[in-house]
């Protein structure tokens, strides 16, 4: 795949703009923190773009399969160079106002272009490397939020903010550049008029009905996002109950460097398997990671609970990314994957706010405990579920069809 430009220039702009953007958030995090002292209003804050952004993503995921998904990619990009923007006006003036509408430009970016990549690479790459491809995207992710908190976090201490912001506008302006070379196969539904069809969102509905898979392979993705969710409480406290301030980057390094390795690896342990079977036997061991935190009172056996965790989660995304991709009509996905990520997103605000409740009233191993036995509940109902329907899709065989409703 070394020698496919496209892809090349899609994974790359999706590390250099993803560290760009973790940078302004730790610049965001640093902004907030000089004028706001309540952290409950500073999350309220930061959290509106998001909402803002939700109310977008039916429309993105029409304009994705009706228009091109590089001019997608391309407009997306310069609304997200506004972002930055926003915020050296934000400095200039200690506006918190500038910061709300920077972060709106930011989650309305991604509303856009992560459902327009995610569609994409289907269109790039031959199907027999599409399990490597979306193991390589997701590692380009996690490079991205690892490089860009550590990067953030050291720049932070010596530079001024609006150096740090400028940063991430250079690094927007990298990724328009390698947009631009990006050839994208184009596959329009056509109306009787000859003009592209307007494709309703809501259709997703009907694809979800219709085929069994999607319904199995969003279920597994949605019970890892939401342990993903909720992390960084969970990280917080092991550091209080450990006493432990560095424990934070330990774990998170960990985690990473493994969701790294599983990413490299999805491909050739799993590259000829039933990817639906695969995905369902992960919950499994999601759960055995999430009971093994819940007896961690060391540092040692929570570093290896997160470990395997970091490998689960490294090898469940790109799993579920090809069973969407293999089983969806091009023509839509962009829908598809704008409703997947409306779906995360509030996943993520309710497993924020879940975790933060349950850890209250339970405390951390019996929250921990609770998790691991929903994941295990939901992988024995999906596993009869595959076997009982006989859901299969691989990625070698391209005749190969789970069965439908």
């Amino acid at each position: 795949m070394l020698h496919n430009k496209s892809y090349v220039s899609l994974v790359s702009g999706e590390v250099i703009a993803g560290t760009g953007m973790w940078i302004g958030i730790v610049g965001n995090l640093k902004f907030l923190q000089q004028l706001i002292d309540s952290d409950f209003l500073k999350g309220l804050l930061l959290m509106v773009g998001l909402f803002v952004s939700l109310f977008f993503s039916p429309k993105a995921g029409e304009w994705i399969d009706r228009f091109s998904k590089k001019n997608v990619l391309l407009y997306a990009t310069i609304i997200r160079c506004l972002a930055p923007t926003c915020m050296l006006v934000a400095i200039q003036y200690n506006s918190v106002t500038w910061m709300i509408l920077s972060s709106i430009f930011v989650q309305l970016a991604a509303t856009f272009y992560q459902p327009a990549a995610q569609a994409s690479i289907p269109l790039l790459v031959p199907s027999n490397e599409l399990l490597r491809a979306n193991g390589f995207y997701v590692n380009a992710s996690t490079l991205a939020r690892i490089g860009g908190t550590a990067i953030g976090g050291i720049l932070i201490g010596f530079m001024q903010l609006w150096t740090l912001y400028s940063i991430t506008l250079v690094c927007y302006f990298i990724l328009i550049l390698l947009i631009l070379p990006i050839r994208i196969g184009s596959q329009k539904s056509v109306g009787k008029a000859g003009k592209p069809d307007k494709m309703p969102f809501r259709e997703v509905f009907s694809l979800l009905k219709s085929d069994r898979t999607l319904t199995l392979g969003l279920t597994n993705a949605l019970v890892v996002s939401y342990f993903v969710g909720g992390s960084n409480l969970l990280v917080i406290n092991f550091s209080e109950m450990l006493q432990t301030p560095g424990l934070m980057g330990w774990i998170y390094t960990a985690e990473g460097i493994t969701a790294l390795l599983a990413g490299v690896m999805v491909k050739r342990f799993f590259g000829k398997r039933n990817l639906v079977l695969s995905s369902t036997l992960f919950l499994f061991i999601l759960a055995f990671s999430q009971i093994s935190m819940a007896f961690s009172y060391h540092i040692v056996p929570l570093m290896l609970s997160y470990t395997v965790f970091g490998y689960c989660f490294g090898t469940v995304v790109p799993l579920t990314a090809t069973i969407f991709q293999k089983q969806l009509p091009a023509d839509a996905r962009g829908r598809f994957f704008s409703f997947k990520t409306m779906l995360d997103r509030t996943w993520f605000l309710l497993s924020l706010a879940g975790t933060g409740l349950f850890l209250d009233l339970i405390g951390i191993n019996y929250y921990l405990l609770l998790m691991g036995a929903v994941s295990l509940l939901v992988g024995i109902f999906s596993l009869q579920y595959s076997k009982r329907h006989a859901l299969d899709v691989r990625q070698v065989t391209e005749n190969t069809k789970a069965k439908m409703a």
